[in-house]
C-alpha cells in the first residue's frame, strides 16, 4: 500500500487530528492511494467494481492466494480498542507506521459480507449493492457527514479436491472452490471519540457546561446535514438516523455516519415494502411498510432531537422512553407512542418552567427549548405529509445555536451560498465548537472516558437561505394546539421517581 505525499503545509500535521472542514478543504482523502501489491486481477472481481464507478486507486480487491483474511491489511495498524461492534460489523481506529507519508488516523469499518448466510460471490447482487453504497458514500462531501477515504475487499477460498471415476480404471480429479469468507472494509474520517448516545449521558453524569453548550448547536448542524442528503443528486435517504449513528469528533463536532442502509431513489420520491430499520427510531410508515419519502428521516431526526431536549432539561435521554412506554413488553418504538407524545411535551414544558424560575443559568436554554418543542412535535407527526422538510428546519433551531455560543460557521455559510463550504476560516472564539484550539483541552477528558467505554458504536469513522415563507411553512405543519409561543401546555401529572 502506498500513499501520495501531501502538500508541505499539510505534511507537518499529517498525524494530527483536524476538523472535518479542514480535511475537505485540503482534500486530504486524495492523499491516500492503494498500491498494486496483492491486487486481484480476475475480471469476475474487477468488473463489478468498474460497474459501480469506483476508482481502483481508492478501492482495492485483495488476492491473498487462499490465505485467511487479516482484519486490518498492511500497513493499517489498529490503535486502541475497537470503536464499535454490531453483528457482522467491526469498527477500528487505525493509522499507518513510520515511513508512509499519509499519517492521518482513520476509522476502519470492516463488514463480513453475507448473502443468505453465505459469503457472496464476485458477481452477486449483494456485492453489487454494497459497492454502490460505497460509491454513494464516496460522493458525499459535507462538514457534518463522515468522509469516505478508501475501501477494500478481501476474500479467501476453500479448495477441495473431489475424485471421481468416469469409467473403469480411469479417475478424474475435480477441484471445487468456494468462497469461505468475504469482507468489505471502508476507511473514513474522522475516527469518532464517542457517539451521541454516550455524549448525552456524559452531559448528565459529568455536568460539563462545555458539552452542554456544544449540544445546543447540534440541532442546526444535524438538520443541515440531513437537508444536504435530501437535496443531493441523486437524492439520498439515510434511513437509520439514531444517536448511535451520530458521532462526536475530537472537536466536539457532530458527524452523521453509517450509510449502510442509505438508498438512492432516482426514479421516484416514494418507496414501499420491507426495508431494514432500527425500530425504536423508525417512522410509522416504515414500521407499517407503507408509502414514504425523505421525511421518514425527519421523523427519526425528531426522535433524536426529543432525546437531546430531554438531556438539556437535566434528564437522561432514556427518560423519554420511560415516560412514553406503557409496558415492558417488546421493543420500544416512538412511532407507537405518538398518542402519548403531547403529554410528554407538556411534561418537558413543566420542567422548563421550573428551570426558568429557579436556575438563571439554565433559563435561556429552557425558554429556547419550549420554543422548539412544537417543531419537534411536527417532525414526529404520524402523517409524513405534515412533517416539515429537512431544508426548512435549520432556521427554526437558530436560537438554540446562539445559546450554545453561536451558530456553526460552516452551516451558516452553506445557508448563504446554497452549497456546503469545505473550508471556513474560523474567527469565533466564544463557541466551543468553532475553534480547534479552544476545544483541544476541553475534550481531553471526554476522549479518555470514551476510549475506555465498551461498545462504542461510532463509525470508523465520523442550504441557500430559507425564505421567510419557508419558515412559516414549517410552522404550518405544527398542530394548532401547540403553537402559542412554543408552550405546549402543562403536564397532567408530576414526574415520577426521576425528579426534575
Amino acid at each position: 500500500m502506498s500513499f501520495d505525499s501531501a502538500g508541505s503545509s499539510q505534511s507537518i500535521t499529517q498525524s494530527q487530528p483536524i476538523t472535518l472542514d479542514e480535511f475537505l478543504d485540503w482534500r486530504d482523502d486524495d492523499n491516500f492511494i492503494w498500491d498494486e501489491d496483492g491486487r486481484e486481477t480476475d475480471e469476475a472481481w474487477i468488473r463489478p467494481v468498474e460497474a459501480a464507478g469506483l476508482d481502483d486507486s481508492k478501492h482495492k480487491v485483495f488476492h491473498h492466494a487462499n490465505k485467511e483474511y487479516i482484519r486490518a491489511p498492511h500497513p493499517f495498524i489498529q490503535r486502541g480498542e475497537q470503536l464499535g461492534e454490531s453483528g457482522t460489523t467491526v469498527v477500528y481506529r487505525v493509522n499507518v507506521p513510520e515511513g508512509y507519508s499519509y499519517r492521518r488516523q482513520l476509522a476502519l469499518k470492516v463488514i463480513t459480507c453475507k448473502d443468505n448466510l453465505r459469503p457472496p460471490g464476485p458477481d452477486s447482487h449483494v456485492r453489487a449493492r454494497a459497492l454502490q453504497e460505497v460509491k454513494t458514500m464516496a460522493s458525499i462531501k459535507h462538514p457534518h457527514i463522515v468522509v469516505y477515504v478508501a475501501s477494500f475487499e478481501d476474500y479467501c477460498i476453500f479448495t477441495k479436491e473431489v475424485k471421481t471415476q468416469q469409467r473403469p480404471r480411469v479417475r478424474a480429479i475435480r477441484v471445487d472452490q468456494q468462497i469461505k469468507k468475504h469482507i468489505l472494509g471502508i476507511a473514513m474520517y474522522p475516527p469518532a471519540q464517542c457517539n451521541l448516545s454516550f455524549f448525552m449521558n456524559q452531559i448528565i453524569t459529568s455536568d460539563d457546561s462545555v458539552y452542554e453548550s456544544a449540544l445546543h448547536t447540534y440541532f442546526g448542524c444535524l438538520s443541515q446535514a440531513v437537508a444536504f442528503l435530501h437535496s443531493s443528486h441523486p437524492r439520498i435517504r439515510h434511513k437509520d438516523i439514531k444517536p448511535e449513528n451520530i458521532v462526536i469528533d475530537d472537536f466536539l463536532l457532530p458527524v452523521l455516519t453509517d450509510f449502510g442502509l442509505s438508498k438512492h431513489f432516482e426514479t421516484g420520491q416514494h418507496s414501499e415494502g420491507p426495508t431494514p430499520k432500527t425500530l425504536k427510531y423508525a417512522d410509522p410508515e416504515a414500521i407499517n411498510e407503507t408509502q414514504r419519502d425523505e421525511r421518514s428521516d425527519v421523523f427519526s431526526l425528531g426522535c433524536v432531537f426529543l432525546e437531546m431536549t430531554t438531556t438539556l432539561l437535566g434528564q437522561l435521554p432514556i427518560f423519554a422512553e420511560q415516560q412514553l412506554k406503557t409496558d415492558n413488553l417488546g421493543e420500544f418504538k416512538y412511532s407507537e407512542s405518538l398518542d402519548r407524545l403531547d403529554n410528554y411535551l407538556y411534561h418537558l414544558c413543566h420542567i422548563a418552567d421550573l428551570l426558568i424560575a429557579s436556575n438563571p443559568e439554565k433559563a435561556d436554554s429552557a425558554a429556547a427549548i419550549k420554543d422548539i418543542l412544537p417543531v419537534i412535535r411536527a417532525m414526529m407527526d404520524a402523517d409524513f405529509t405534515r412533517r416539515p422538510k429537512a431544508n426548512d428546519l435549520y432556521p427554526l433551531f437558530k436560537r438554540m445555536a446562539v445559546i450554545g455560543g453561536g451558530p456553526c460557521g460552516n452551516c451558516e455559510a452553506e445557508r448563504e451560498t446554497g452549497r456546503p463550504v469545505p473550508r471556513l476560516r474560523r474567527t469565533h472564539t466564544g463557541s466551543p465548537v468553532m475553534t480547534r484550539a479552544a476545544t483541544m483541552n476541553t475534550t481531553i477528558s471526554l476522549v479518555r472516558r470514551a476510549s475506555t467505554l465498551n461498545g462504542l458504536t461510532g463509525m470508523v469513522v465520523h442550504d441557500s437561505p430559507t425564505d421567510l415563507q419557508h419558515q412559516h411553512h414549517g410552522h404550518e405543519n405544527i398542530p394548532p394546539h401547540s403553537q402559542a409561543n412554543g408552550n405546549v401546555g402543562v403536564p397532567h401529572s408530576q414526574p415520577g421517581g426521576h425528579g426534575t
